[in-house]
């Protein structure tokens, strides 16, 4: 954080000092009782502190609160400001906090690959500069305030990641964090439950730009239908497009799987570049392009930006491929799931197995509402093109996949519609072998994990 003094946060929050410690020179942001130290700024969000929390003596701090009644015992030498509202007395401090700064900040959003992206980016520019970003996936709105609120003064690059929520959650950072340059992975189906229909998901996303500055940048997938109705929003910004087609100003050509990674040749202007990439999967092309085309424009040489992604280490239960039951190989893909990340999980079991036995195991999509049998039937499709060996699905929901497969023509006998992550287990047990490739694609919702872990090999 940029050391600041109490006056020069009180006129923002609207702040009144009703107990004076020492003056501390302020150097951390906290929202958590437990992370208090000497020189803390305390946000008591959620109305988290209280009278049992009062009894042992305070560092020199400042506590900016809207109960300052329940903090009449405080020893020690604490400095307490009251405010009318304590979220809007922190929303109104983070403003105030990012207007401090002028540095490169890039907000990454998208229904997939929005967390490698991110990590891509990050690593790329960390071989030079000095990088904030939000920590693993953990993407909405308070999380990223914390990283936010803790910039230092020699930071260099903001990275961050934003999950949409809920309704008005991306308007919420475009106000807060921008103004930013916005990166959109790409948008398919995902939370339908919570915005109604596909279409109102696809402009909650959209609303990523609201934070982009006037002649500000915007990141496309050139190859995603929903992310053209971005142009009728982008009269102020600047598009940059990524993609496998002719459309995009960073284009990947020769795609090829080889072991353990990715190359292909990215084009951009006139030049050619070979491009090899940790992992599997198409869909890390795109997020790499997107990677590379970000930091580009942000000041890095592509070559710099192709040498640094030999070295990136992909996120854990993002395609994780790892020694299996009775031999096997085993492909993780349990962190989260969606239409999109399905169908790039399903490709990848295609390209490893080659010729081995294929097992897909998968369970449900979550917070699709009413379009959630349409989502599971359109998985069946993939299925039938990806051609797996075995099909296993968990729960009610996952037994509209195999039902719909079966319907268009896969053989009953590959078929196994579990109740139960027990019954997959049982049946894993009898059919894996040395030459088994086994999927588990789910999301973190799904109580999977002693599945995986008991067909995880046990030396690992």
């Amino acid at each position: 954080m940029k050391s600041l003094n109490l006056h020069e946060i009180l006129p923002g929050i609207n702040g009144v000092v009703v107990r004076m410690g020492p003056a501390p020179v302020l150097n951390k942001v906290i929202t958590q009782k437990k992370k208090l130290q000497k020189g803390s700024l305390f946000f008591c969000l959620d109305r988290n502190l209280k009278e049992t929390d009062c009894g042992e003596a305070f560092p020199s701090c400042v506590i900016i609160s809207d109960r300052v009644e329940k903090l009449k015992n405080i020893t020690g030498e604490a400095t307490i400001v009251k405010v009318k509202n304590i979220k809007r007395a922190y929303k109104s401090f983070l403003q105030f906090y990012r207007s401090l700064f002028d540095i490169p900040v890039i907000a990454i959003t998208g229904t997939s690959g929005k967390t490698t992206t991110k990590e891509m980016i990050r690593h790329i520019l960390s071989s030079r500069y000095k990088v904030k970003a939000t920590l693993g996936n953990y993407n909405l709105f308070r999380s990223n305030a914390s990283v936010l609120a803790n910039i230092e003064e020699d930071t260099d690059y903001a990275v961050f990641e934003f999950g949409i929520g809920k309704s008005g959650n991306l308007e919420k950072c475009g106000r807060y964090f921008g103004p930013y340059s916005a990166l959109i992975t790409g948008i398919g189906a995902d939370h339908i439950e919570r915005f109604g229909t596909s279409e109102r998901y696809v402009e909650e996303k959209l609303k990523i730009l609201t934070g982009v500055g006037e002649g500000g940048i915007a990141f496309l997938n050139a190859d995603c239908p929903h992310t053209s109705q971005a142009l009728k929003t982008l009269d102020t910004l600047k598009p940059v497009w990524f993609g496998l087609g002719d459309a995009a100003d960073y284009k990947a050509e020769a795609i090829l799987f080889s072991t353990n990674r990715m190359a292909f040749t990215l084009r951009h202007k006139e030049r050619s570049y070979p491009v090899i990439i940790p992992g599997y999967g198409i869909h890390n092309v795109y997020n790499s392009l997107a990677a590379i085309a970000a930091t580009h424009t942000h000041g890095i040489d592509i070559q710099a930006a192709i040498d640094r992604l030999k070295s990136f280490r992909h996120v854990r239960r993002h395609l994780e491929v790892k020694k299996g039951l009775n031999g096997s190989t085993l492909i993780d893909d349990t962190w989260n799931t969606n239409t999109s990340s399905v169908q790039a999980a399903l490709s990848v079991l295609k390209e490893i197995s080659k010729g081995r036995q294929s097992i897909a195991v998968l369970g449900k999509i979550s917070e699709l509402g009413k379009e959630e049998k349409t989502e599971h039937k359109k998985i069946a499709d993939m299925v039938i093109k990806s051609q797996p060996s075995v099909l296993i699905t968990i729960g009610e929901t996952a037994a509209t996949i195999g039902n719909e497969a079966l319907r268009l023509g896969m053989d009953p006998g590959k078929i196994h519609l579990c109740r139960q992550p027990e019954e997959a287990l049982e049946l894993l047990k009898g059919m894996a072998g040395p030459r088994s490739v086994i999927l588990v694609k789910t999301s973190m919702r799904e109580s999977f994990r002693k599945l995986l872990k008991n067909i995880k090999d046990k030396g690992q």
